[in-house]
């Protein structure tokens, strides 16, 4: 059995915990820096509570550590992690700032390939299927990619001000679902971002609503819609247009019933209403992926190069949006490597 260490035990630490489980692996070793809750954990899992997160890389039988604790622990942990030796799966994003992405790629060097960064939308059947699809030439040459985020409701407001803001945050998947399905770095990059949602959110300095539009080494053009609230659930969907067709990943509801009526003509059946509920099926295969690559000796699906380019890429519409201009980014001297998951 695969043994992994869970850095963590919080809401996410235990949805992991249970895809862990479903993966035929077995959860070793748990910390949290609330020991309460790293006990309830233990106590459920069977794992053994550590003091330390370092006792919890480093107890016997751990061949990969699971780090889903707080933005700020990131890079020390994942370092830590490598250095020890294991295979590590790191909750996006990999740091909080674009100063400690750069510092975590920095001193992995070639151990950023056997870090794989928890973008798990990556993993959702539908977006994977319209990826391949992509890929395939089914549609011939992508010209257009529109990816739409929109969440039921606003966060807590004290969550706001350690977020990082809402293209740090929210929006980092959407950049990273673009690299995957464009397959080549962004080169240009503008951002509008304004408060339609809640004033509270303006006063923290942060927006609630935002449209990137960008622009892609060979001239693709990509457009990244965000929103705090949609009040019909959550709204997850990517629309792939080509030269030969085009492609949606649509939102999932309960069933595959549409109502036609002479006074209706609607899918009844709700969308989710919580993160966990719309990718539930997403967390489990991100899961299996990080087990068969401890399993294999593998490559990361997403790697901690994937998760540095995600933050660049949300810095950049960060300060779009705050200069009120479209900004030219140089991607020579970054490093280059395929967004694709195999």
């Amino acid at each position: 059995m695969t043994g992994i260490a869970l850095l963590g035990a919080g809401r996410i630490g235990q949805v992991h915990a249970k895809a862990i489980a479903q993966a035929g692996a077995t959860l070793v070793s748990v910390f949290d820096v609330m020991p309460q809750a790293a006990k309830a954990f233990g106590d459920k899992s069977g794992a053994t509570v550590c003091a330390s997160a370092e006792a919890a890389i480093h107890h016997p039988g751990v061949e990969g550590v699971l780090v889903a604790t707080s933005t700020d622990t990131h890079v020390d942990l994942i370092l830590a992690a490598a250095e020890a030796g294991k295979a590590v799966m790191c909750e996006k994003p990999i740091a909080p700032s674009l100063a400690e992405a750069r510092r975590c790629i920095n001193a992995l060097g070639d151990k950023a390939d056997r870090v794989f960064i928890g973008f798990n939308r990556r993993f959702d059947p539908g977006h994977a299927k319209v990826n391949a699809a992509v890929h395939n030439g089914d549609i011939g040459a992508l010209e257009q990619l529109t990816v739409t985020s929109r969440d039921p409701y606003p966060p807590p407001l004290e969550y706001i001000p350690v977020s990082g803001g809402l293209f740090r945050d929210m929006m980092i998947h959407d950049f990273d679902i673009a690299r995957w399905m464009l397959g080549e770095e962004i080169v240009k990059l503008s951002a509008e971002g304004t408060v339609a949602v809640d004033p509270e959110i303006g006063k923290l300095d942060d927006v609630d609503t935002a449209i990137v539009s960008m622009v892609s080494e060979s001239g693709k053009q990509i457009v990244i819609i965000n929103s705090r609230r949609a009040v019909y659930g959550y709204d997850q969907r990517i629309e792939a247009f080509g030269a030969k067709g085009m492609l949606i990943s649509d939102n999932p509801s309960d069933t595959s019933v549409k109502w036609f009526g002479p006074d209706r003509f609607a899918a009844p059946d709700a969308y989710a209403t919580f993160f966990m509920d719309r990718y539930t099926v997403s967390y489990r295969r991100e899961i299996e992926a990080f087990v068969h690559m401890i399993q294999t000796g593998g490559k990361a699906p997403v790697t901690a190069k994937d998760g540095f380019m995600a933050s660049y890429l949300a810095e950049a519409a960060t300060l779009s949006n705050k200069w009120g201009r479209s900004i030219e980014l140089d991607v020579t001297g970054l490093p280059t490597w395929s967004a694709r998951t195999s």
